[in-house]
């Protein structure tokens, strides 16, 4: 009798609380503490990816999945390539890697990702030249690595000639062309060091280029060995690459010289001129606010 009338008791109390829990969360007020609720735990989950993410770069483990990303931690300064100017250009045949290809060969790939499996052309070009906090820094025009579906996608680089890191000060925006630019944010190295060369050895290299004497080298960062090698001639401007290999990719020179035929789409224009630094950017076809300004729409 008396558990039932404490129990009885107890969930009257209860129910009284709730309710005035409710009186007094109504309105903006819970929809308030909810919203701040909901921020701490994006918040911290922010926290926790972005230190793994920055454990992961500094001690290279995420380096060798993308080539372009791994060549931007060596400085054409480090391999002894001559000063920039504005037109120098390499192109490169870019492919994926045969057991790369092999591991693929037997999945039920879409159309538009098979086309990333052919080798094709890369090309870095020095486009421009900005000054900013009184330092120089180029605009290098890379394309060839990425595509946005079937749509090539360039990436517009600031860079130096001793320092082609992304980090806040030197930017990279990506361009799926037609499409509004987007700064690219996700992959910072603010805090990756830049990469030491281990030499292994010298050789003479015969590409479409050219025959060229290179020296051989491994790439470390932070201490700990990539499987990142590359081949290095400092005539070739501007980043000294002869070739260059990943597990997952290969890059052998094709071209290289001076190209002036320089034509910037408009609407990467304004952060070429230092106008803009375009923090957002849309390359959506699912009813995005922004979609109207796609030309021509996806």
């Amino acid at each position: 009798m008396r558990k039932n009338l404490f129990c009885s008791s107890y969930k009257i109390y209860f129910d009284k609380l709730r309710d005035l829990i409710r009186q007094t969360l109504q309105g903006w007020e819970l929809s308030l503490i909810i919203s701040i609720c909901l921020s701490g735990v994006i918040l911290a989950g922010i926290f926790v990816f972005r230190k793994v993410s920055d454990q992961e770069i500094e001690t290279g483990k995420s380096l060798p999945g993308d080539m372009l990303q791994a060549l931007n931690l060596i400085s054409s300064t480090q391999l002894g390539v001559p000063e920039w100017q504005i037109g120098n250009y390499a192109t490169y045949q870019y492919r994926i890697s045969p057991e790369m290809i092999a591991s693929q060969r037997n999945k039920n790939i879409p159309d538009f990702l098979k086309m990333r499996l052919a080798p094709r052309e890369a090309k870095f070009h020095i486009i421009g030249e900005l000054s900013s906090s009184g330092q120089k820094r180029y605009w290098m025009r890379v394309t060839g690595f990425y595509f946005y579906r079937d749509i090539p996608r360039d990436v517009y680089r600031l860079v130096s000639h001793a320092d082609l890191r992304v980090t806040p000060e030197t930017p990279q925006f990506n361009f799926v062309r037609n499409y509004i630019p987007k700064r690219f944010e996700t992959y910072q190295q603010t805090f990756t060091p830049i990469a030491t060369l281990v030499k292994l050895g010298e050789v003479v290299l015969e590409t479409p280029a050219g025959r060229f004497e290179c020296i051989h080298y491994g790439i470390e960062v932070g201490g700990q060995s990539t499987e990142i090698e590359i081949w290095v001639n400092p005539q070739i401007v501007p980043q000294g690459i002869v070739r260059a290999s990943t597990p997952r990719n290969i890059l052998e020179l094709t071209a290289y010289g001076q190209d002036l035929d320089i034509n910037i789409p408009e609407l990467i224009q304004p952060v070429i001129e230092g106008i803009s630094t375009l923090k957002r950017g849309c390359n959506s076809c699912h009813g995005s606010p922004c979609h109207e300004f796609i030309s021509p729409p996806f």
